[in-house]
């Protein structure tokens, strides 16, 4: 079970799920949730632990949603006459998901004193190629 629930989902969206959304929302609340388990260790955990971070999951949960709510088909742009559209880059890969930013607010520091150093490209949330962090 995700930590963000339908009605979480629906406050933020500002209106009633239909029944149908409700059964696609539980799903990609699930999907969404099985990607950030396995990408940040220690994920229960923390949730149980501290009720900003939860809060936090939801926030975010609920805005990957939200976002493909909004824009199913992920259109950039839509034309009429000699009617053609666009799709968005960031949604073509299958729409549902994260941004970078998004799995920032959600990784934890890596910092360990007053100066980190951490290659460049390389997010906390992201395996280090190196082997260095």
């Amino acid at each position: 079970m995700s930590v963000a629930t339908t009605s979480d989902v629906e406050s933020r969206i500002g209106r009633p799920l239909t029944p149908t959304e409700t059964e696609q929302v539980t799903a990609w609340l699930d999907d969404l949730e099985a990607e950030i388990r396995l990408r940040i260790p220690g994920f229960d955990d923390h949730v149980a632990t501290d009720p900003d971070y939860k809060a936090l999951v939801v926030r975010v949960e609920c805005a990957a949603i939200i976002r493909v709510l909004r824009n199913p088909d992920g259109k950039l742009s839509e034309r009429i006459d000699d009617y053609s559209w666009t799709r968005d880059s960031s949604t073509a890969s299958g729409q549902l998901g994260l941004l970078p930013s998004e799995w920032e607010l959600l990784s934890p520091s890596v910092s360990t004193g007053a100066w980190t150093i951490q290659p460049a490209g390389v997010s906390p949330a992201e395996p280090d190629p190196w082997g260095t962090l």
